[in-house]
């Protein structure tokens, strides 16, 4: 067996009686993970799925998931991820660019599947749970046998697509392969120590690289286990942490900030939890020694969709020492800044993130020029601005797409950002650049605060001994609401951007 559906029949034997997934719709052990997994693939093959085939997966987190997905590589098909954020119209573009041939769902994605039934046929969605009347059930992919081994599937032969958020424009397939998924379970398990005695929580989609891929599948590598949510609520994360084992979560900085507002907090149990991974964005200082004063060891880590996810993590114990970095390439992977010309950078010069080694996807799917252009001479073009320290230790600057330009200065949002989150009374900030007349481009702090009376004033004040002036905020947007973020938790500039723009119209 050469596709990642030997780990879960690997694991049916060597611990088959332990718990792979734990879920309100009862707990699977990893026996009964492959069963299920071998049932699946008999009934995908059953209705005429292929080798290179596409199903989609369009669902609220559950075990049915990990099901699809091991049943997808034991047959040489290609699982495609749906984000369930999507509205129909999106959907539909997404589905069509992959040419999805089945697509397991559930009932509550009923009011945007019509895209989906005339592309792939009624009788070619399957919902996972109770179906809609004349609908067909998932169990019914478990009538046809079992298939027990993936003969004819490569470690090259694709496994994913997963689309990219669009936070910069349209969103693309990433292919990634079997050998991708060895490459990025192996990077985490031997980082983060992963054994088969963790257990993970999962509360975001399932859909998201960030979820479904870096964090979940090591997790079948190396026989943990897996707690599925279907969302996240502050509380009953805390309850999982004390009551049901968890041992490690991945998460973004404002969910570490949420978790620490509990009212509880302070009194709760957290000695169970062995590490909090977090990724998306630099974690403030005071989250850090929260964290750590807990008992926490509290990792920075950064990825992308066209890295498998994860490429490059800060260990616990410089944590402190080197704020802001996001570490050194994990195991089977490399990184390297190079300027405007290709060239190496000299420590500490901002240049083009790049990256090589087993987590690069393996193309755009059926995007010949997109692949191109963002894989060259074998590494793959980032489009994040970073800098690399004389010991190796990478830094996130900020998206080339953020950068702005101010009187022919280079003005980094990032570096902005992370001064302006250590304000007390800031909850959320995304700085963003609007056209100036007189310089080009100024930054704008949007921000989410829980003081209503905070004002453009008060903030220069706050970032004075921080920020040289050009860096300084030029306006202030105090937002009531969140701020909008795409399905790998990252802030949509874009979006708020947008609305900008369409303020200063309105206004004049």
């Amino acid at each position: 067996m050469s596709g990642i559906s030997q780990w879960s029949r690997y694991w049916a034997r060597f611990g088959g009686g332990r718990t792979a997934l734990l879920s309100d719709t009862g707990d699977r052990t990893w026996a009964e993970l492959e069963h299920g997994c071998a049932e699946v693939a008999a009934g995908l093959r059953a209705i005429g799925v292929v080798k290179g085939d596409r199903v989609g997966g369009l669902m609220r987190n559950a075990p049915e998931h990990f099901e699809v997905v091991l049943a997808c590589a034991r047959l040489g098909a290609i699982f495609v991820p749906l984000n369930p954020l999507l509205t129909a119209v999106e959907l539909r573009d997404v589905a069509t660019d992959a040419e999805l041939s089945v697509v397991v769902t559930d009932a509550d994605f009923v009011p945007v599947l019509a895209p989906l039934e005339e592309m792939v046929g009624t009788d070619r969605i399957f919902f996972v749970g109770t179906p809609p009347a004349g609908a067909r059930a998932y169990a019914e992919l478990r009538t046809h046998g079992t298939v027990d081994d993936d003969a004819g599937v490569e470690p090259s032969d694709p496994l994913m697509i997963c689309y990219t958020s669009g936070t910069t424009g349209r969103s693309k397939g990433a292919v990634l392969t079997h050998a991708n998924m060895e490459g990025v379970a192996a990077s985490a398990i031997a980082v983060d120590a992963l054994t088969c005695h963790d257990r993970a929580i999962v509360t975001v989609p399932l859909a998201f690289t960030g979820a479904g891929v870096s964090f979940a599948i090591p997790f079948l590598r190396c026989g943990g286990s897996i707690l599925i949510r279907h969302e996240f609520v502050p509380s009953r994360v805390l309850d999982d942490i004390e009551q049901r084992g968890v041992t490690f979560i991945g998460v973004v900085p404002v969910i570490l900030e949420r978790l620490s507002a509990e009212p509880d907090f302070a009194e709760r149990d957290l000695s169970g939890l062995r590490v909090a991974k977090c990724g998306g964005a630099v974690v403030p200082e005071h989250l850090i020694r929260l964290y750590i004063d807990r008992g926490v060891d509290l990792v920075n880590a950064y990825g992308l969709t066209e890295g498998s996810g994860l490429n490059l993590e800060l260990p616990a114990h410089d944590a402190l020492n080197r704020l802001g970095s996001v570490g050194i390439p994990l195991l089977g992977q490399e990184a390297r800044v190079v300027d405007a010309e290709g060239r190496d950078c000299a420590p500490g010069d901002t240049g083009e993130l790049l990256l090589g080694g087993s987590c690069v996807l393996k193309e755009y799917w059926r995007d010949p020029a997109a692949t191109a252009a963002t894989i060259r001479d074998g590494w793959l073009h980032t489009g994040d601005l970073a800098t690399v320290d004389a010991d190796g230790y990478f830094r996130i600057v900020d998206r080339s797409k953020d950068m702005i330009i101010s009187g022919g200065l280079n003005v980094y949002p990032a570096e902005i950002e992370a001064v302006l989150s250590e304000h007390p009374d800031i909850v959320e900030v995304a700085v963003v650049g609007m056209p100036d007349e007189r310089w080009g481009e100024t930054p704008v702090a949007c921000v989410v605060s829980t003081d209503p009376s905070l004002d453009l004033e008060r903030l220069t004040e706050y970032v004075a001994d921080s920020l040289a002036t050009y860096k300084r905020p030029r306006r202030l947007e105090l937002r009531d609401k969140p701020l909008p973020r795409g399905m790998s938790g990252k802030i949509l500039k874009r979006e708020l951007r947008a609305d900008l723009l369409a303020d200063t119209a309105a206004e004049r």
